[in-house]
């Protein structure tokens, strides 16, 4: 599966209470992937060629910006069947969601579920039941708003259990 990443770059003491928190959270995702914002969500293979030329355009038109997590909520994801911690994008969220419908315009646009709009977020915690979620306490990744900036979209493949980077693109300066 083909997805288009963001990672915020953070403070690095917000940085290093984000990872700690997900460590323990959500160890698997944790190791996997560091904190991001899932642009272009698990496409087919066969759109990687499509894909990666539609991110390094969109990067090339797009400067670094700004972006705050000033809200979380506890989610049940239908796609996982879990529950989830999201923060929400509040300075930014404009501009995320510009980029994720910039970067559906193609054919994987097929590949979007259209019964779950997108919401700019990052996953901060999953667990099985939403019992164990709430009894997550959010506080511990820091004080709100928590701030970073966007800098490069990673168009990234998941095989395997193994995510790889296939190509950094820097937005333009």
């Amino acid at each position: 599966m083909i997805y288009v990443l963001a990672y915020p770059e953070f403070e690095p003491l917000d940085a290093d209470r984000i990872r700690i928190f997900r460590a323990t959270h959500e160890p698997h995702r944790a190791e996997l992937v560091p904190p991001h914002l899932t642009l272009v969500f698990g496409v087919k293979s066969l759109h990687l060629p499509a894909v990666t030329e539609l991110a390094e355009a969109v990067s090339r038109q797009t400067p670094a910006f700004h972006i705050t997590f000033d809200d979380y909520a506890i989610e049940s994801d239908p796609f996982e069947k879990r529950h989830k911690i999201f923060l929400h994008c509040d300075e930014g969220r404009r501009n995320v969601m510009v980029l994720h419908n910039q970067l559906y315009d193609g054919e994987h646009r097929a590949e979007l579920s259209t019964t779950h709009p997108f919401r700019p977020h990052m996953t901060i915690a999953t667990c099985d039941t939403r019992a164990q979620i709430e009894q997550v306490n959010v506080s511990d990744v820091g004080t709100l708003p928590l701030r970073g900036t966007l800098r490069a979209l990673q168009v990234v493949q998941l095989s395997g259990g193994t995510l790889s980077t296939l190509k950094t693109l820097p937005f333009h300066r």
